[in-house]
């Protein structure tokens, strides 16, 4: 299960190296809220994130983040978690170009939700700045992504990570133990969205590899984050098995059997922990209110694709069950 957090360890080892001789051993600095040319080490891989009992997130995000956040706090009550906050910070479609811009001028510019475990409810409030809600509450993990459309795109990062984490870590009033990045899904195959046909050459395993491709050229060599959240793996695994292209709601945004898939790669990263079971119940979200109960042996097959895509997050594992 620290596989992915060693390949993490290795890489930026690698890069630091690189800077060094680069730099002549001194870390390349420019402006004063972004940081190029320089690492720092990875926390520690073998140190979870979650002890698994308190989970206090906060994930600022589009709605590809809210997929994968939305059922957290059902799983983490489920897994044994009594002290927990969920918050999301969120506009639709938001780039890392917008969330820099936001924090700049401090717009009033989200959609800010919460759950705890004090009453167990979603609650909404609008016209957020990042800096309210990133004091909200003494969060313990930051998660953030890059917008949906803009993830497999090298040319959209610019040094926009680094500019919104410097914000965050000048911003935020209470220690944070760790940073998180989400690596996104692919489109369904048969989706009508204008940038998968124009940009990806309307081909899913093409939109995979070039999220990733993104995660390992513009994310990982920033040395700001603790972890990295392979959700899209975890997805395109699931489609080997007899789930097939059946994730999303409307051929982009996860279903609520994606929303589990997604949601338990996330804990599993945060905890350190290999799943071994399931004990999530029904499951339903606000805009899918129809429960979706999972059999045993789809709870096989969302165990094997998670497990998968954090032993090999870089590449789509076939799943053993392509048929029932």
């Amino acid at each position: 299960m620290k596989c992915f957090r060693k390949i993490i360890a290795i890489l930026l080892s690698l890069v630091a190296m690189l800077s060094l001789c680069a730099c002549g051993g001194q870390a390349a600095i420019s402006g004063s809220t972004e940081t190029t040319g320089s690492t720092k080490p990875a926390k520690d891989p073998n140190t979870p994130l979650c002890d698994g009992k308190t989970l206090k997130i906060l994930a600022i995000t589009s709605s590809f983040g809210l997929n994968t956040t939305q059922l957290l706090y059902d799983i983490a009550k489920a897994e044994g978690a009594t002290e927990i906050i969920v918050g999301r910070l969120y506009i639709s479609g938001c780039s890392l170009e917008m969330h820099v811009g936001n924090a700049k001028s401090n717009a009033n510019a989200y959609r800010y939700t919460k759950i705890s475990s004090t009453d167990g409810v979603w609650k909404t409030m609008e016209n957020v700045s990042l800096a309210q809600g990133l004091n909200d509450e003494a969060w313990d993990i930051i998660f953030t992504q890059q917008g949906a459309s803009q993830s497999g795109q090298l040319g959209t990062y610019s040094n926009y990570v680094e500019q919104l984490m410097a914000y965050i870590k000048e911003t935020k009033k209470t220690p944070t133990v760790g940073y998180v990045w989400n690596v996104l899904w692919a489109y369904q195959q048969d989706t009508d969205q204008a940038v998968f046909h124009n940009v990806f050459n309307s081909d899913q395993m093409f939109m995979y590899q070039e999220n990733l491709r993104a995660a390992k050229e513009k994310v990982l060599p920033t040395g700001l984050f603790d972890a990295l959240i392979p959700s899209g793996t975890a997805v395109q695994n699931a489609r080997t098995s007899y789930f097939g292209d059946t994730l999303t709601k409307d051929t982009y945004h996860l279903n609520n059997l994606g929303r589990v898939i997604a949601g338990y790669t996330l804990w599993s990263i945060l905890t350190g922990k290999e799943l071994t079971e399931i004990n999530v119940g029904p499951v339903s979200s606000y805009d899918l209110p129809i429960a979706v109960e999972l059999t045993d042996e789809d709870r096989k097959v969302v165990i094997e694709c998670v497990n998968n895509a954090i032993k090999s997050p870089w590449e789509v594992t076939p799943s053993s069950y392509p048929a029932k």
